[in-house]
C-alpha cells in the first residue's frame, strides 16, 4: 500500500497535468479573481487603528478600565497639552488664548479642560494656599499698600526706581516682596537690555513664591478630540487643527514652549511610525526578495514566475482579510511583509527541484510534472505546520495577533494554491532552457557538504553545549512591558512623556480608584497617602480648601486695607527719555549712599552688582542717540513692569471670594471627581519616576493591595503585557503540540518526527537566549517570534528530512537541489523581514531583527544538526 504522502503526489501530478493543457485560461481566471479581490478590498477593507482593542475586552483589567471610562469619560482619549512660558504670567495669557481658540475647532475638539485656569480660581485662589501662606502675604500686601497706591497713580520705570531709591536708603521698605531678591531681578533685566535679550520680570512669583501650584510656569490643557477610527489615523485631522493653534500660539507669545503628548498623540506619532515602517518593509522586501531569488535562482524567468505568484497570493490573501475579518489593525497590518518573505517559499521548492530535474535529460513536460509530484507532499505538510505557527494565536486574548494569525496563516494556504496551480502555468508558458549541471551549483568544496555526516560526533557534542548554554541564558529572560520603550524617543510626544513621569506633580501615569460613597472614597485616600509608592492620592474634597473660615477672615481684612476702590491696576504708562534717564542716575545715586554708609548691610553684596549694571547702563545710553535711548529705556520698563497689572488684577479679583463647597465648584472640574451616578474617583499619583520599570511594578502593586480593582495607564501597561505573555505560553504550547501532531501522523515514525523538531528546538533556544546576549527583550510586538518560527522553522526540517527519505543519487543532502531550496527560501523569507529590523517603528524593528537572527539559525541547525543526528539514525 503506497504511502500517502505519495498517493497525494500523484494526485497533485495528475490535476496539474489536466490543468497545464490550459495554462493560459488557468492563469487568466486567477488574475480575474486577483483582480476581484483587489476590488472588493478597496471597497471593504478599513483600516481599526483603535489600539485598545489589540487584547480582548472580557479580559478582567479591560473591565475595570470600561468601568471607569463610563463614569468618567472626560479624559479617555484626550491630548495633553504641556505648555512652558517664561512667567506665570505668560503661561496665563497663553492658556487665555489656547482655550479660546481650541474652543472654536468644535468640528475637531469635543471639549477643552485648562486646570486651575478660569473665574472660580482666579476669584477663590487666595483660599488654597495654606493657612500660614495667607497670613504671610496679606501681611505683605498691607505693608505694601502705599508702593501699590503709588505705582497705581504713576505705574512707569521712574516710579519704581523712585520708589526702590527710598527703599535702600530707608528702613521702611513698604514693598510687597523681599527687597535682596528684587534688586537681583532687576539686575539681571539691566542686564539682558544691555546684552539685546529679552526678560521678564514675573510679580507673582516675586510676591507668592515659585512654588505655588496656581502660579506655575508650567501649566495644561487637556483635549477631547473627535476621533474617526475608519481612517488610518483617527487623530489626523484634530491634531493637525491642534498643531496649527500652537504655532499661532508660539508666534503671538515669544518664548513660549508648547508641546503635545497623551495617548491620543502618542498612538497616532505610532501609527504614523508603524504605517511608514509596513510600507516601507514591504518595498524593501520585495526588492531584496527579488535580489536574492535572482541569485538564488540564477533565472530571470524563474524569477518573475516565483514574483507573479506571490503577487498573486498577496492581492487573494488581502481579499481574505476583507471577507473574513474587514480591517487591519496596527499589529496585521504589517502582514504584507510577512507574507512577502513567507509566500516564495514553496515556490522556491518547485522550482529549483524543476531546475535539477530538467538538467537530467527529461522533457520540460516531463520535469515540471514530475518535480510538482516530489515537492508537492513536503511543502503541503510545511504549509500545515507553517499555518498552525500562525492559527496558534487565533484562540488566545491578544487580539492584534490573533487577526494577524488568521489573515497570515490563511496567506499560507493560498500561497500553496497559487503555488501547486499557477505556477507550473507560468513554467509551462515560459519553460527554463534545459541544459548540464553547472559546476557554479556547488560553491563548497566537497567537505563542506560532508561535514555533518563525517563529523557527527562533533555536530552533537557541540548541539548539546549550545542548547544548556541557551536556557541558561533563557533564565534571565525578560518582557518589556512599557509600550513607550518601542516608539521614538526623540519624538516630542514620547520625550514630554517621559519628562513628565520624572516629576511627581505631573506624572501623567497615575492610578484611579472607584468609591461608591464619600466615606469610601476618604477612606481609600487615607490608606493610599501611606503608601511609599504613592506622593499623593487627591478626591473632589481636596478642592474644598482647609480653614476657610479664618481664610474669609483674612481676606476681609485684606480687602479693607487695599481698598476696594481700586478695581482695575493701570498699564505701565511710557514717560520722557529725560524723566527715565534721571531717574537712573538718582538711583544710582542712592545706591552709592547706601553703599557708602552701610557697606556691610545685607544688600550691600547684591547692590555691588547692580551699581556695575546700573553704571554700564547709563554709559550706554549717553552714547546713543535719542530714538535708541527711548527703545532701550521703554524694553527695560516693559521687562520690569509689564506683569505687574496682571499679578495686581487677579489679586485684586481675589479679595471678594466666597465659601467653596463640592456644589459651587465649576463643573467641568467637579465631573471629573464625582459622576452623575455618585462614583467617586480617587487618583494616586506615584512617588517615583515611573519611566523604571521596577518603580512602575511597585507602584502598581501597593495600590492593588489595598484597591485589587485599581486602573488606568499603568495598569493597562501591566496587565496588557501579562495578558500577551499568557497568549504566547498558549500560543506556543498550542503550535507545539499541533506541529507534533502533524509530524506524528505524517512522518515514518516517532524518531523522525522528533528529528525535525530537535534544529527546531534548538533554534527557539538560541533565539531566545539571543534577547539577553543582544539587551533585545520579548516586547508586545516581537514576543510573537517564537511559535512564528516553530512553524515556519520545521518546513526546512520536513523538506531536508523528506530528501534524507529519498537521496537518489546524492551521498550528501547538502548538494541537493532541497538543501539549497531550503537556503535560498529562508534566505528569502530573511531578506523580507530584515527590511523591518531597520523600520522607525522600535516595536517591528524588534520583531524584524528576531525573526532574522531565528531564521538565521534555522538554516544553521537544520543543514547541520538534522543530518548529523539521522545520519546514526539511518546509516
Amino acid at each position: 500500500m503506497k504511502k500517502v504522502t505519495e498517493v497525494y503526489g500523484q494526485f497533485i501530478a495528475k490535476l496539474d497535468n489536466r490543468l497545464l493543457r490550459y495554462p493560459k485560461t488557468l492563469i487568466l481566471l486567477t488574475l480575474l479573481a486577483c483582480g476581484l479581490s483587489l476590488y472588493y478590498t478597496a471597497g471593504h477593507l478599513g483600516i481599526d487603528a483603535d489600539t485598545t482593542k489589540i487584547l480582548s475586552e472580557d479580559l478582567p483589567f479591560q473591565k475595570d478600565r470600561e468601568r471607569f471610562i463610563e463614569a468618567f469619560p472626560q479624559d479617555d482619549q484626550a491630548i495633553l497639552v504641556v505648555v512652558d512660558g517664561r512667567t506665570p504670567e505668560q503661561a496665563a495669557h497663553a492658556l487665555d488664548y489656547l482655550g479660546a481658540r481650541f474652543s472654536r475647532e468644535k468640528q475637531q475638539i469635543q471639549s477643552v479642560y485648562i486646570p486651575g485656569a478660569g473665574d472660580f480660581f482666579e476669584r477663590h485662589g487666595l483660599l488654597y494656599p495654606d493657612l500660614d501662606d495667607v497670613e504671610e502675604l496679606a501681611a505683605k500686601l498691607a505693608e505694601a499698600q502705599p508702593f501699590i497706591g503709588t505705582l497705581s497713580r504713576d505705574n512707569s520705570l521712574k516710579s519704581l526706581l523712585s520708589i526702590l531709591g527710598q527703599a535702600i536708603t530707608t528702613d521702611e521698605h513698604e514693598l510687597p516682596v523681599d527687597l535682596n531678591p528684587l534688586l537681583d531681578k532687576i539686575r539681571t533685566a539691566i542686564r539682558a537690555v544691555l546684552d539685546g535679550k529679552s526678560y521678564q520680570l514675573s510679580w507673582q512669583q516675586m510676591m507668592m513664591g515659585e512654588d505655588h501650584d496656581l502660579l506655575s510656569t508650567r501649566r495644561f490643557i487637556l483635549l477631547k478630540p473627535h476621533l474617526d477610527y475608519n481612517e488610518l489615523m483617527p487623530a489626523e485631522k484634530p491634531l493637525a487643527a491642534v498643531r496649527a493653534t500652537v504655532a499661532e500660539a508660539e508666534r503671538t507669545f515669544p518664548g513660549l514652549n508648547i508641546r503635545l503628548t497623551g495617548e491620543v498623540v502618542l498612538e497616532h506619532d505610532e501609527l504614523a511610525t508603524v504605517t511608514y515602517s509596513a510600507e516601507m518593509a514591504s518595498a524593501f522586501s520585495f526588492i531584496l526578495v527579488f535580489l536574492s531569488l535572482l541569485i538564488g535562482f540564477r533565472s530571470f524567468r524563474l524569477t518573475l514566475a516565483t514574483l507573479g505568484v506571490l503577487t498573486m497570493g498577496l492581492l487573494l490573501t488581502f481579499g481574505f482579510a476583507s471577507l473574513a475579518i474587514g480591517h487591519l489593525n496596527i499589529i496585521s497590518v504589517s502582514f504584507a511583509a510577512l507574507y512577502i518573505g513567507i509566500g516564495d517559499d514553496y515556490a522556491v521548492q518547485v522550482c529549483m527541484r524543476y531546475r535539477e530535474l530538467s538538467r537530467k535529460n527529461m522533457s520540460r513536460w516531463q520535469a515540471l510534472i514530475e518535480a510538482v509530484r516530489k515537492v508537492a507532499p513536503p511543502i503541503t505538510l510545511c504549509a500545515i505546520t507553517g499555518a498552525t505557527g500562525f492559527f496558534a494565536f487565533v484562540p488566545t486574548k491578544y487580539t492584534g495577533v490573533s487577526e494577524l494569525g488568521l489573515i497570515a496563516g490563511a496567506g499560507i494556504f493560498i500561497s500553496l494554491l497559487i503555488t501547486l496551480t499557477v505556477l507550473p502555468a507560468l513554467l509551462r508558458l515560459f519553460p527554463l532552457n534545459s541544459g548540464p549541471a553547472e559546476k557554479s551549483d556547488h560553491l563548497f568544496p566537497d567537505w563542506v557538504y560532508l561535514f555533518p555526516i563525517r563529523h557527527a560526533t562533533l555536530v552533537k557534542w557541540t548541539t548539546a553545549a549550545l542548547i544548556l548554554v541557551g536556557l541558561g541564558l533563557l533564565t534571565q529572560a525578560r518582557f518589556d512591558i512599557n509600550p513607550l520603550n518601542l516608539r521614538n524617543p526623540d519624538s516630542e510626544s514620547v520625550a514630554t512623556f517621559r519628562e513628565l513621569l520624572k516629576t511627581k506633580d505631573t506624572s501623567p501615569m497615575t492610578l484611579t480608584v472607584l468609591a461608591k460613597s464619600k466615606d469610601e472614597a476618604l477612606a481609600a485616600a487615607q490608606k493610599l497617602k501611606k503608601l511609599e509608592s504613592v506622593e499623593n492620592a487627591i478626591t473632589i474634597y481636596d478642592y474644598i480648601p482647609a480653614d476657610q473660615e479664618a481664610k474669609l477672615s483674612i481676606i476681609e481684612d485684606l480687602s479693607l486695607v487695599m481698598g476696594l476702590q481700586l478695581t482695575t491696576f493701570p498699564a505701565p504708562h511710557q514717560d520722557s527719555v529725560e524723566n527715565n534717564m534721571a531717574a537712573l542716575e538718582k538711583f544710582r545715586q542712592a545706591i552709592n549712599r547706601h553703599l557708602t554708609e552701610k557697606p556691610d548691610n545685607e544688600l550691600s553684596a547684591t547692590l555691588r552688582l547692580l551699581l556695575q549694571e546700573v553704571e554700564s547702563l547709563i554709559a550706554l545710553l549717553q552714547s546713543e542717540s535719542e530714538p535708541e535711548k527711548k527703545a532701550r529705556l521703554d524694553k527695560l520698563q516693559a521687562s520690569l513692569l509689564d506683569t505687574l497689572p496682571d499679578t495686581m488684577n487677579t489679586l485684586l479679583k481675589g479679595l471678594n471670594p466666597d465659601p467653596v463647597t463640592i456644589d459651587t465648584l465649576p463643573r467641568d472640574l467637579a465631573e471629573r471627581w464625582l459622576s452623575k451616578d455618585g462614583i467617586y474617583r480617587i487618583m494616586a499619583s506615584p512617588s517615583k519616576d515611573l519611566n523604571d520599570e521596577k518603580n512602575l511594578k511597585e507602584f502598581i502593586t501597593e495600590v492593588r493591595r489595598v484597591a485589587p480593582n485599581a486602573t488606568d495607564l499603568p495598569v493597562i501597561y501591566l496587565e496588557s503585557g501579562n495578558a500577551i505573555v499568557r497568549a504566547f505560553q498558549q500560543a506556543l504550547a498550542s503550535a507545539v503540540a499541533a506541529i507534533i501532531l502533524v509530524l506524528l501522523l505524517t512522518q515514518r515514525n516517532a524518531k523522525d518526527a522528533l528529528l525535525i523538531l530537535l534544529p527546531l528546538t534548538m533554534t527557539a533556544i538560541l533565539t531566545g537566549a539571543s534577547t539577553v546576549l543582544m539587551d533585545n527583550p520579548f516586547n508586545f510586538a516581537n514576543i510573537i517570534v517564537i511559535p512564528i518560527l516553530f512553524g515556519l522553522g520545521v518546513d526546512a526540517g520536513i523538506n531536508i528530512m523528506n530528501r534524507l527519505r529519498n537521496p537518489d543519487q546524492e551521498d550528501s543532502v547538502l548538494r541537493t537541489s532541497t538543501a539549497r531550496g531550503v537556503v535560498f527560501s529562508e534566505l528569502t523569507t530573511m531578506c523580507s523581514l530584515v527590511s523591518m529590523a531597520f523600520t522607525p517603528h522600535l516595536g517591528l524593528a524588534s520583531m524584524g531583527q528576531l525573526l532574522s537572527i531565528g531564521l538565521f539559525l534555522t538554516i544553521i541547525c537544520t543543514l547541520l544538526v538534522l543530518p548529523a543526528f539521522a545520519y546514526r539514525a539511518h546509516g
